[in-house]
């Protein structure tokens, strides 16, 4: 996993040194959904090529259903326990202000975040279909998930290197803003492998990788993919799509349970863009930045915990 890793260091220097070019990156959000429908695709392709895999599906979907539950329950308890149900800590003095459906962010926006989630099942679909009734793919030449996973790595690091913002909130929020990341962390480990010691159907060190996917469902269950085969691949993909779904239509429900860190705590890797507009609505502009920060961590993050769990 050293490439990967190299290509996501590539595009941190690269983002870093071109970060006064805004117009370069203007490109990179709808280039990167395209590259990770791609990717999805290509996993589907493989998992639908195997006929033994593909008749586990329903199995393997509720595994991550259910390791999906357990990162999203260890989490949020871990944000309730070391945060506090105001949040204080993080709020950093502000007062919750909660945003109304006037401002436009509501749950008709949940429901567009959603969106993606559904488009990115869909790639992996056509994928399986594809797998399942075109032979030779399996034949090319050369890897294409892994070119392809490569030039993903790249461009999710010149995205974080070429932010400006990440300074600067640092310097504002100090080291508060490790908070939430380090709770999701601890929640999601705590969760997956409670789960996986109650469920011997769920090996432990496989059942940590799945849940550090932290939600970044393409970049885990490729990785998962290469470093132990096909079936965990699909278990991290369903998991961490469905971490996301569940952190959009539980957020009010987790705020009332847990307090406004819930919603950035559950949704792990994406509060920084597909569940961002649940945060914003039901946990306050001030956990907006929080939630930003600690997407951005577990995502960088992401690679190298999966990568060290599986070589343990």
């Amino acid at each position: 996993m050293l490439p990967v890793l190299m290509a996501m260091a590539a595009g941190i220097a690269a983002g870093y040194i071109f970060r006064s070019r805004r117009g370069l990156f203007s490109f990179l959000a709808p280039s990167t959904a395209w590259v990770i429908r791609l990717l999805l695709f290509l996993l589907g392709v493989g998992i639908g090529g195997d006929k033994a895999l593909l008749a586990q599906v329903p199995v393997l979907g509720l595994k991550g259903l259910v390791l999906a539950v357990s990162a999203v329950s260890g989490s949020v308890l871990a944000a309730r326990l070391v945060l506090g149900k105001t949040g204080a800590e993080m709020s950093a003095g502000q007062p919750v202000e909660r945003v109304e459906s006037s401002s436009g962010i509501n749950g008709i926006g949940n429901w567009k975040a959603m969106g993606g989630s559904f488009i990115a099942a869909a790639s992996f679909l056509l994928g399986l279909l594809s797998g399942a009734l075109i032979t030779g793919f399996s034949q090319l030449p050369w890897d294409p998930v892994a070119v392809v996973i490569y030039l993903l790595m790249f461009m999710v690091g010149m995205g974080t290197g070429g932010d400006p913002t990440v300074p600067a909130v640092i310097r504002k929020h100090g080291i508060r803003l490790a908070l939430l990341p380090l709770t999701v962390v601890a929640g999601t480990l705590a969760g997956t492998l409670t789960t996986a010691l109650l469920w011997q159907a769920l090996p432990v060190r496989e059942s940590l990788a799945v849940g550090v996917g932290f939600g970044y469902y393409s970049l885990s269950s490729l990785l998962l993919q290469e470093l132990s085969g096909g079936e965990w691949a699909a278990i991290a993909l369903l998991s961490n799509i469905f971490r996301e779904i569940i952190t959009l239509l539980a957020a009010p429900l987790l705020v009332k349970m847990a307090g406004p860190a819930a919603p950035p705590a559950a949704g792990g890797a994406t509060s920084m863009d597909t569940t961002l507009a649940a945060t914003l609505q039901y946990s306050g502009r001030a956990w907006t930045v929080p939630a930003i920060f600690s997407g951005v961590v577990l995502t960088v993050l992401t690679p190298f915990a999966v990568t060290f769990i599986m070589s343990v």
